[in-house]
């Protein structure tokens, strides 16, 4: 049994390798998407522009900030005070989904109403608990402005519209799709009798959030990538079609089709909700992964490779499509559930490599993505670049971030040097507070998108 359990997963690990030449092959094809995108030809990458250039640093002012994804919604204050500074207050947090009363927020029985509905109170309850700092820095009669993170495929015509094309992340709210996310915010405040107090300044996704809080304080920041739930990257572009000066152009990376492809990765999209679509996303993102680890050990499993699973602890559970997040399979893998799950200890030897199997994939196939941006940033390779990088892929997962940097030192050479990776500080929601200081100034200068 140990065996061919052993040769099973010497298997794996050759079916789900990529090489050094694979990466290559990968950027490479990336970055023609990239220019087939911004050319308006027929490409996988959508390069939507965000209407935003990057800060300055010298940012300043109180701004109201939310976010939303696909577990959780967020409000807060952000105070942004120059010289790449800021702090974030009064941060609200609500789950989608409310285990206690049964409420889903995601689910096609909720009206698009009711979601944002819920969104608007996030904002209510933070501006109550605010409510010093409006009337102290901004003055009594002064409207708050505010960023909206968005972190779903929209298209947007200018800064403070976003038309949202169709939901992932198991988000199905009924009513929404084809609707402008900002409008039906702001229909919503209206509801709440907050026209008089807020004003929707800018709508982004998180990306492009995550890229505003790493330049404002750092002028060497050229690409952002989530790296968490999904993945997607974005990007200051100088010279994109339609635009006077530079603008943050978001690729909607997991939408990226040249990628390769194993018999788990084909079961995995067939039996998806979006079959044919997020090719790079369903094979690096957490969402995904914990997926593609259930279906190997249910292979293994139908295989008789293994003795005897336990079950697993929570909700998680080997018979059921998406019960295992990432998270999930971290905590089983590197953790002390472990022990819990596995009867022998070939098993407790096989879950931590399949799980690596997976992981180092998921690494190598994104710093493919990032190598493509930062080649088409600066093709010479004579430009120092940072990178920064959100998400609890890279942030939390065991030897995720090591295995990423050394993909792209592979990739990049000896002009590895020039390019720094960083854990970016701050994230979506002030991210959301600079689109609203960047989107006031605009307004000002009369040159609003």
């Amino acid at each position: 049994m140990c065996n061919e359990l052993d040769q099973a997963l010497k298997q794996l690990a050759e079916e789900f390798a990529v090489s050094k030449e694979d990466v290559q092959t990968a950027a490479f094809c990336f970055q023609e998407h990239m220019k087939r995108g911004l050319q308006g030809k027929e490409s996988s990458l959508k390069m939507l522009p965000s209407y935003l250039q990057g800060p300055g640093g010298g940012e300043k002012g109180v701004f109201l900030a939310l976010d939303f994804g696909g577990s959780n919604a967020r409000a807060a204050v952000i105070e942004l005070q120059g010289n790449g500074v800021f702090r974030e207050a009064h941060k609200v947090s609500r789950p989608l989904f409310d285990a206690a009363s049964g409420r889903d927020y995601r689910a096609a029985e909720t009206t698009a109403e009711e979601l944002f509905d819920f969104l608007a109170g996030l904002i209510e309850e933070t501006l109550r608990e605010a409510d010093f700092i409006k009337k102290e820095i901004n003055g009594s009669n002064a409207v708050l402005p505010l960023g909206f993170t968005f972190s779903f495929f929209y298209r947007q015509k200018s800064l403070k519209e976003g038309i949202l094309a169709e939901w992932n992340k198991e988000v199905k709210t009924s009513g929404v799709e084809g609707r402008d996310v900002a409008r039906l915010l702001t229909a919503a405040l209206n509801r709440r009798g907050l026209d008089g107090v807020v004003k929707s300044s800018a709508v982004l996704n998180d990306s492009t959030a995550n890229y505003l809080t790493a330049a404002y304080q750092d002028p060497y920041v050229t690409a952002a990538t989530i790296l968490g739930t999904g993945h997607n990257t974005c990007y200051l572009e100088s010279s994109a079609p339609g635009f006077a000066g530079p603008v943050i152009i978001n690729t909607e990376t997991g939408n990226f089709s040249a990628v390769p492809e194993t018999g788990y990765d084909r079961v995995l999209d067939e039996e998806s909700d979006n079959p044919g679509e997020q090719y790079l996303e369903k094979r690096v993102s957490a969402k995904y992964l914990g997926e593609l680890f259930r279906l190997i050990m249910a292979d293994f499993s139908r295989r008789k490779l293994f003795r005897g699973l336990n079950p697993l602890p929570g909700p998680a559970n080997w018979n059921v499509p998406y019960s295992l997040s990432g998270k999930d399979m971290a905590d089983l893998c590197f953790g002390p559930d472990l022990f819990l799950c596995c009867v022998a200890e070939a098993e407790r030897r096989a879950l931590p490599a399949i799980a690596g199997v997976l992981l180092k994939r998921s690494a190598r196939l994104a710093a493919a993505g990032l190598l493509g941006v930062v080649r088409h940033i600066d093709p010479e390779g004579t430009q120092r670049q940072t990178v920064a990088v959100d998400g609890s892929l890279y942030a939390e997962m065991p030897g995720y971030a090591r295995e990423l940097s050394a993909a792209l030192e592979e990739g990049l050479g000896p002009k590895a040097g020039l390019i720094k990776v960083n854990l970016s500080s701050g994230g979506s929601l002030v991210g959301a507070g600079i689109a609203a200081a960047l989107a006031g100034e605009a307004e000002r200068k009369g040159i609003m998108g």
